[in-house]
């Protein structure tokens, strides 16, 4: 008898394990590429800014470009999709340096307006079922 009390008064608790899930909870495939100068760029950071008030500082999708630019878009782990929904990107790419004690990170090769998602211009809108963000072609100027 005790048993059963017991497992009717957690039948409650444990029916609220369920809710459905907010939308920045729930990530899309998402890929893109970046160049610099007409060249792809290996080995950039891209990081995501929602321009949502409602999506939490937590939620910044990011990504690590390829040999040939390419990118996987990953929230909540490596290249798991980004929520739907639009941003503003800020990128940085820290050319290795060898200083002759082996390699070190070097300074941010880009421009510094890159680096900050207010000044980049750059503008990323990610959609259901899956995004190819369009080129990301990043100049001097």
């Amino acid at each position: 008898m005790a048993s059963g009390t017991l497992a009717l008064l957690l039948t409650p608790a444990l029916s609220g394990c369920g809710g459905s899930s907010k939308p920045w909870e729930v990530v899309v495939p998402a890929s893109g590429q970046v160049t610099f100068e007409g060249k792809p760029v290996a080995g950039a950071q891209i990081t995501l800014y929602p321009t949502s008030a409602e999506v939490p500082d937590t939620v910044r999708p990011s990504a690590t470009t390829s040999e040939d630019g390419s990118f996987v878009l990953g929230t909540y782990g490596a290249n798991d999709g980004a929520p739907a929904g639009d941003y503003k990107a800020g990128i940085v790419w820290f050319k290795v340096v060898d200083t002759g004690g082996g390699p070190v990170r070097g300074n941010n090769v880009l421009p510094q307006k890159y680096s900050n998602p207010e000044a980049s211009g750059i503008v990323v809108t990610v959609n259901a079922p899956e995004t190819r963000v369009a080129a990301i072609s990043l100049t001097k100027k």
